[in-house]
């Protein structure tokens, strides 16, 4: 009779090990899936090829998110403050009457991010994405937001030098 409790306990033993192995498993096929979509989701973020398999390591993939969440977080406080500022001025006439352009540029290991407000006029989209291809910056995404006359345009810009982002940044606040 001993024998046979023991063999009981070594099909649950068995079965209870089949369980966690299977659980571990779900487990980093789950995390596999999570870091592939994160990088998915960050711009610019591209695998390398090894031995025809695409991999990007985990740690990369946190970094690159990281630096590119602490960038998105520049442009909402840059945005904030022209908000605040925009809220504060006299009023919409003024807005009305101005000319120049503001640019808020901030950058991360591999992308430019631009924040531009103007006065919203007809074509003035069309400007500022003409000076992005004036200056060949491959644009990653762009967002325009328009608001009681005025419109902001924010540009995502693949990776560029201090020097190519100065000009852009100049070009822009003639816009």
């Amino acid at each position: 009779m001993p024998e046979a409790g023991s063999a009981g306990r070594g099909k649950a033993s068995r079965s209870s090990k089949k369980d966690v192995i299977h659980m571990e498993r779900s487990r980093r096929e789950k995390m596999t899936e999570f870091y592939t979509m994160l990088q998915s989701m960050v711009p610019n973020l591209f695998p390398k090829i090894q031995g025809g398999v695409v991999q990007a390591t985990r740690t990369r993939i946190v970094d690159e998110a990281i630096a590119y969440i602490k960038g998105l977080e520049e442009v909402v406080a840059a945005l904030e403050a022209q908000k605040a500022a925009r809220e504060a001025s006299s009023g919409p006439a003024t807005l009305h009457s101005q000319r120049s352009s503001t640019v808020e540029v901030s950058t991360s290991a591999n992308a430019a991010f631009f924040a531009i407000s103007f006065a919203a006029r007809p074509g003035m989209v069309m400007k500022v994405l003409q000076v992005f291809e004036d200056h060949k910056a491959e644009v990653l995404s762009a967002t325009v937001a328009c608001d009681d006359g005025s419109a902001t345009v924010t540009v995502t810009a693949s990776e560029m030098d201090e020097e190519a982002v100065g000009k852009i940044k100049g070009d822009l606040i003639l816009v």
